[in-house]
């Protein structure tokens, strides 16, 4: 039999948190001596403190080690528990790998701007000019006109026609713009004009009206010209190499101010990069 000063020593656990052990039900002393108060606790007590110990290391709350250190307790319910701590566990990992990612992002951006451009705009105590957050985006109802341009400014006349068609139908929307082929990737740029919709309206023979399909999106906002919007789209793209995603479709632009091809200087733009996770080769060998 040993006093509890012994007994923490053996167990390598303090005094303090073996008579909260004690308090809680969770490890009852052998004995106690009415007389003095002194705890006593056999050898045999060791096993079970091991086990409350091996489970609070796991990170398992007080209620959960209670039952788990029963020892009535079916082996398939300890090995149910921890395939439930193990689950919990990954998803945590996960999330702070992300978090990692983000912060590695981030100070590379800083080192980039700092280095090269002693004249780059910095906000949010030393942050970097864009922030990129990734975004599942809900579906969206547009109405939409593509055609093939040979330059962005003839954008306005694709959104004067879904303005026209808006306007016949008691409509308003929100402007945006699907790339599907910028300048320099092909003879011809690739532009479909929307108009995001609250409310469903009739097509026409050029307007399509249909719903973009949600995705998860590395989104940035650009304020300004189109003359030092490339900084935005190098930074998400940036973003998105690193943090292992690879862009899963045509970037697209919504006109919070200004319109596509008239960006004053106060224009305020969001990008939208639809991304997909890259696969590892881990995850191509199961």
């Amino acid at each position: 039999m040993f006093r509890i000063g012994d007994f923490s020593r053996l167990g390598h656990v303090s005094i303090k948190a073996l008579r909260f052990y004690d308090e809680v039900g969770l490890l009852k002393p052998t004995f106690v001596d009415a007389a003095t108060g002194y705890r006593y606790y056999s050898a045999n007590l060791l096993s079970r403190l091991n086990r409350i110990m091996f489970f609070k290391q796991l990170g398992f709350s007080l209620d959960e080690i209670a039952l788990l250190v029963r020892e009535d307790l079916p082996a398939e319910q300890v090995r149910d528990a921890l395939r439930s701590k193990r689950d919990d566990l990954s998803r945590r990992i996960a999330v702070e790998q992300t978090r990692l990612a983000h912060v590695e992002a981030w100070l590379t951006q800083i080192e980039l701007e700092g280095s090269g451009n002693r004249g780059a705009r910095w906000h949010l105590a030393g942050g970097p000019a864009y922030e990129i957050t990734l975004r599942r985006l809900a579906p969206q109802l547009v109405a939409s006109v593509r055609d093939s341009l040979d330059s962005y400014d003839e954008a306005t006349e694709l959104f004067a026609e879904l303005t026209r068609h808006l306007k016949r139908h008691q409509a308003h929307g929100q402007q945006a713009a699907l790339w599907h082929t910028c300048m320099g990737q092909a003879e011809k740029i690739d532009c479909e004009a929307l108009m995001l919709l609250d409310r469903p309206i009739p097509e026409a023979r050029r307007i399509a009206v249909y719903e973009l399909p949600a995705c998860v999106n590395a989104c940035v906002i650009h304020q300004g010209s189109d003359d030092t919007i490339r900084q935005a789209y190098i930074a998400a793209q940036s973003w998105i190499e690193t943090n292992a995603y690879a862009i899963a479709g045509p970037l697209c632009e919504v006109y919070w101010q200004g319109e596509a091809s008239e960006m004053a200087g106060s224009g305020v733009t969001e990008i939208q990069y639809p991304i997909l996770k890259k696969q590892t080769r881990s995850s191509l060998s199961h």
